[in-house]
């Protein structure tokens, strides 16, 4: 069998339900497919059918399923009822690829198809799909020549309306995982620390290149890390990823049953 908490998609989250949707970023209405006959279980809303106004849902966000294979970072395009997935090379390491037994398909795209157990680190990149309406609606754009000066947590937690959120969560369906907010700044990839109702937000930088962090405003912290005090108009690609506490017990579970 599947790991029974993959899932891809565009997903809602009303009444604590997840729910498969489709919905294009800007507009007021989240897609639910229509339904004739009975509905399916849980159906908290009787109106939850066809257009639904996003103010309605808690959550609108897609998913991609990222892990590590053989210590290389893929992304899960499918998973099957035998216990396989087709994953995608994502590191765009063709050599490795290659040497792995992945199939070319195009000119940029490796696939392979795996036994899930052989999966690691497997974690949902969960793309916020409501942040910029949510954004436009709370916070001003910047002005120039006022520097930023919150978006640290100082005796209480710099979270505005729910974001960002960071630590283990149990969230809809019964999911566990360890959280983290993350979102690029200057096309680098940052974890979003905290966020106050000035606009500012704290963010530590992900990459490896110091020296271009420097140039862009970074500077190593207390601890180490290189961080900054930004404006949210400033950020983009803002996501949450979601490291399953869940997978490692269903594929241990799964080498026990194949012994």
């Amino acid at each position: 069998m599947t790991y029974p908490l993959y899932r891809t998609g565009t997903i809602a989250v009303v009444d604590g339900v997840a729910h498969r949707v489709s919905y294009a970023v800007g507009d007021n209405y989240v897609h639910f497919p229509q339904v004739r006959d009975a509905r399916p279980a849980p159906f908290p809303r009787q109106e939850l059918a066809g257009p639904v106004p996003v103010e309605m849902c808690e959550r609108v966000f897609s998913v991609q399923v990222y892990a590590t294979y053989r210590d290389h970072r893929v992304m899960v395009d499918a998973a099957y009822d035998n216990g396989t997935a087709r994953v995608l090379e994502a590191e765009w390491d063709h050599e490795w690829a290659t040497i792995n037994g992945f199939v070319q398909e195009n000119s940029y795209e490796y696939y392979k198809t795996v036994d899930m157990r052989d999966l690691r680190d497997y974690a949902e990149r969960q793309n916020d799909l409501l942040f910029t309406r949510w954004r436009a609606a709370r916070f001003a754009r910047p002005v120039e020549g006022i520097t930023p000066h919150g978006g640290w947590p100082n005796g209480q937690a710099a979270v505005v309306s729910g974001r960002p959120r960071s630590g283990v969560l149990e969230t809809e369906g019964g999911r566990v995982a360890e959280v983290s907010t993350r979102a690029e700044y200057l096309g680098s990839s940052c974890e979003v620390a905290g966020i106050t109702l000035d606009g500012s937000v704290g963010v530590h930088y992900l990459g490896s290149d110091f020296e271009r962090a420097e140039a862009d405003g970074f500077r190593p912290d207390a601890d180490g890390r290189w961080s900054k005090t930004v404006h949210i108009f400033d950020l983009a690609r803002y996501h949450e990823v979601h490291r399953d506490l869940l997978f490692d017990q269903w594929r241990e579970s799964r080498d026990s049953l194949a012994r």
